[in-house]
């Protein structure tokens, strides 16, 4: 490897045992259902050999290294890069272009942003996001995928989105908080709808208040909330209305669930015509 990798206690280290009882469920979790040691590596998402993109940064994965299991977590340092830039000069335009604009080329940032250097840089909160996604997958939280590859980003977006109280849930078990983490999102809505339009596609205004919906739901009250708020009030009525209706959606299934979950999914794709052809994917089949 060009980058070398992380180490689970290293990964611990340089949390600051914020995440040491998310790993602590992790292992218990595996050794529950498979009877293994499935320890947590980090590495430069460069290094990897097939690589997620259609828009995604960090990702993880259960890999095979001779006779033993890892979880992969692959962290892109164009995440690091992207917190470095919006540190500096705010949610402004151009780096929003800017970023974007990497993430079409896949550009590489530089050493100054390779994780696997630069621990203290490492976002903790995008870490136990990938570790909660994958406690979901073993705890048999199927994922809705479509079947036409040309709509990647809208399956990987619906699976995210709607998986979050449950992400929550599983970070409350770990008493992992999540606070900074919708505070973030919460921002970057807020900030994305401010220099925008409202949508007039459907399957855009549909994903536009899915995202909505969990935000009022699950970030604390803030000055940024109550704008946001506003804003919403004031210039994107259908993503507000749509959003009430997902509200009411959610209330009629048992989100915690499994089957629950995947029956509110299914439910959403068909209430609001997300295209592509869905199908429900065990994602831990065959892993080990």
């Amino acid at each position: 490897m060009k980058f070398g990798t992380l180490s689970e206690q290293q990964i611990k280290e340089a949390a600051g045992g914020k995440l040491d009882k998310l790993i602590a469920l992790w292992h218990a979790d595996i050794k529950k259902k498979y009877g293994k040691r499935v320890d947590i590596v980090l590495g430069n998402r460069r290094d990897s050999l097939s690589p997620v993109r259609g828009g995604i940064l960090t990702n993880a994965v259960i890999e095979m290294k001779g006779e033993d299991s890892r979880l992969m977590i692959w962290y892109d340092p164009l995440e690091l890069y992207y917190e470095a830039r919006i540190s500096e000069l705010g949610y402004d335009g151009g780096v929003i272009e800017e970023i974007t604009a990497m993430l079409r080329d896949d550009s590489d940032p530089g050493m100054d942003y390779d994780p696997v250097s630069n621990p203290d840089k490492l976002d903790i909160n995008s870490i136990a996001v990938q570790l909660g996604r994958w406690l979901m997958k073993i705890r048999g939280f199927a994922k809705l995928a479509n079947e036409n590859p040309r709509y990647y980003e809208l399956e990987t977006f619906l699976n995210s989105e709607c998986g979050i109280p449950v992400l929550y849930n599983l970070f409350n078990e770990a008493d992992y908080s999540y606070a900074e983490t919708e505070e973030k999102r919460l921002i970057e809505v807020y900030e994305g709808l401010r220099n925008m339009d409202e949508p007039k596609r459907r399957v855009d205004i549909a994903l536009n208040a899915l995202r909505v919906s969990n935000i009022l739901a699950f970030s604390t009250d803030s000055e940024v909330k109550s704008s946001l708020q506003e804003l919403l009030k004031d210039r994107f009525e259908r993503i507000m209305r749509v959003s009430t209706e997902i509200d009411k959606l959610k209330s009629g299934f048992e989100l915690s669930s499994p089957d629950g979950l995947s029956k509110f999914m299914k439910k959403l794709v068909l209430q609001y015509h997300l295209p592509g052809s869905w199908v429900t994917v065990d994602e831990t089949t065959g892993v080990f």
